[in-house]
């Protein structure tokens, strides 16, 4: 059974996932909400699928995958686009919102990574639209000319507050409308 949100609610919001989820400053973006940090650095898949805290009274907001990246090529995706989108099913939450995989920076002038990101997001994509997952895609936003744009990055990797400010308004522009 789904819970719909009032105004006057302070929804409750597990965030699951590596890195980009761990570092999130989620009380200065959400000061309103009830957040719960179940980001570890380095983490992907296995992480994902092995999670076990109860989150059942929370939306939960699910990113991961850049830390898998380098275990894929052309011959594994759909079976990593597979695993990916099972093991976010197996998290059981008033709803489950998922970033697609964010784009990151290699070498100096390299588009390659971020163009096999863009493909398994669609191939992810494809998968969530069969669910009740709501899929949240930013990539486009967070990229400048198929890298990630510099003034999202502090590190080719990591979000900076600009970029955090790219996740943050996805999500609140999600919860306005399931507040209504």
């Amino acid at each position: 059974m789904e819970r719909v949100l009032d105004y006057g609610s302070k929804p409750e919001v597990a965030f699951i996932g590596n890195s980009h989820i761990a570092y999130w400053p989620l009380e200065m973006y959400f000061p309103n909400w009830e957040c719960k940090n179940y980001g570890i650095p380095g983490e992907g898949i296995d992480y994902v699928e092995a999670f076990d805290k109860d989150v059942s009274g929370c939306y939960a907001v699910v990113q991961f995958g850049t830390n898998d990246i380098y275990r894929l090529n052309n011959d594994n995706m759909d079976a990593y686009a597979e695993r990916y989108v099972k093991a976010v099913r197996a998290i059981h939450a008033v709803k489950v919102l998922l970033f697609c995989i964010f784009p990151r920076n290699d070498y100096a002038d390299s588009t390659a990574v971020n163009r096999f990101i863009a493909r398994l997001n669609e191939k992810i994509k494809k998968k969530v639209e069969l669910t009740d997952i709501v899929y949240l895609d930013v990539f486009d936003q967070l990229t400048l000319d198929g890298r990630l744009n510099p003034e999202m990055t502090i590190d080719d990797v990591h979000l900076t507050g600009a970029g955090y400010r790219v996740l943050a308004n996805a999500l609140r522009t999600f919860m306005k409308r399931e507040m209504l």
